[in-house]
């Protein structure tokens, strides 16, 4: 065949040729295979570049065995999470009202108030005790520098009432103080997105008119004592209308001496003995300029021979000073009373109310209608 007759043409040429290039390259070393050999080498080669494992056997033949292993790709390790929370994630907070003392609330000097904020927590983690609200910047009013800001757990989208106790500074003004809350690792954020907005209390101090003290409120707060007949004791606030020791209570919706109705108000009976004595020490204040003592004094109903004496003092440490008294029958009438406190301005008190029957103690259960600390303006 005449491919066969090229074949035999072309072997003889090739070993010409391979013992034509053996003759260029140096001599000494490994011997280079030439002829057979080299062609060999060459279809080993050309087997191995196309990604087959060859060996050459000793009888000279070529073998092919398994493809070679692809190349082991470099494999990144997998990236782990940070244990930083992300801004936005864990601590964050939103404000819901205020719920005491709204801004620009006017308060007197040196009076002590609690501001009282709801919060809502926007985060994933749960509020606990490791979490406070702390001051930021401002006027400190009196406030802690930070205080826990709970004591039970508060669970993302939950709200808590965070309360501090305050005082209002001495001078007149508008007063403001910024506050921010702290997670457990000592980071400090505020409200919003960004955890960079502050929550407030902003009120004024100056000059105001009104009810600065009122003894309805503070009666149950007072020590209460009746004496008279050799004896004193201890008068338990609340009691009935007859208690032999002395009556210190509040009733609403009771008829007075003039026939008309009254509503809430303090009711005092000295002790029953003959120039028996009730007596009421209440808890401390400090007057200001314009304080005025006013209440209107009589009897309830049913009063025919009732005859007493009101009192009003001041007490501080152990001196009492006497600044009001009014003796009142049973004649269907009302005392007024106004006693301006202006002289003892800056002082710290405690207010004492008396009632003494002035002879028989028979009929005599009176009223401190409206008794108050009113500041004029």
């Amino acid at each position: 065949m005449k491919i066969r007759r090229t074949l035999r043409l072309a072997i003889p040429i090739l070993i010409l040729l391979a013992s034509g290039l053996a003759c260029n390259f140096p001599s000494g070393g490994t011997p280079t295979p030439s002829g057979p050999e080299l062609l060999k080498t060459f279809a080993a080669e050309t087997i191995q570049a196309n990604g087959i494992q060859s060996t050459v056997t000793p009888g000279g033949s070529i073998s092919t065995d398994s493809p070679l292993p692809s190349p082991t790709p470099t494999t990144k390790p997998p990236t782990t999470p940070s244990a930083t929370s992300q801004p936005g994630e864990c601590d964050l907070a939103g404000f819901e009202k205020d719920v005491t003392i709204p801004d620009n609330t006017t308060l007197s000097a040196g009076e002590q108030f609690t501001k009282t904020w709801r919060l809502r927590n926007d985060g994933t983690c749960s509020w606990n005790s490791s979490y406070a609200i702390v001051f930021d910047r401002g006027d400190a009013m009196g406030g802690p520098a930070s205080s826990t800001l709970t004591t039970t757990a508060v669970a993302p989208g939950e709200t808590i009432d965070v309360s501090v106790v305050m005082i209002a500074p001495e001078s007149p003004g508008t007063y403001q103080g910024y506050w921010k809350l702290r997670n457990p690792a000592g980071q400090v954020f505020g409200l919003g997105d960004e955890k960079d907005k502050d929550f407030w209390v902003k009120i004024k101090v100056g000059p105001e008119s009104g009810i600065r003290y009122d003894f309805n409120i503070q009666a149950k707060n007072a020590t209460w004592a009746g004496s008279g007949g050799g004896s004193a004791v201890e008068v338990a606030f609340g009691g009935p209308d007859d208690n032999p020791d002395g009556v210190a209570k509040l009733k609403n919706d009771f008829r007075l001496e003039n026939g008309k109705t009254s509503g809430w108000a303090l009711v005092n009976g000295p002790k029953k003995t003959d120039d028996g004595r009730i007596t009421g020490t209440f808890p401390v204040y400090t007057i200001q300029d314009r304080d005025h003592f006013k209440a209107k004094m009589g009897f309830t109903n049913n009063c025919d021979g009732g005859k007493v004496l009101f009192q009003f003092s001041i007490k501080e440490g152990d001196t009492i000073t006497k600044l009001g008294e009014w003796s009142k029958s049973c004649d269907g009438g009302l005392i007024f009373a106004d006693v301006g406190l202006s002289s003892y301005a800056d002082r710290d008190v405690q207010f004492v109310l008396d009632v003494y029957a002035d002879g028989s103690p028979v009929n005599d259960l009176v009223v401190w209608g409206s008794a108050r600390i009113e500041r004029e303006g």
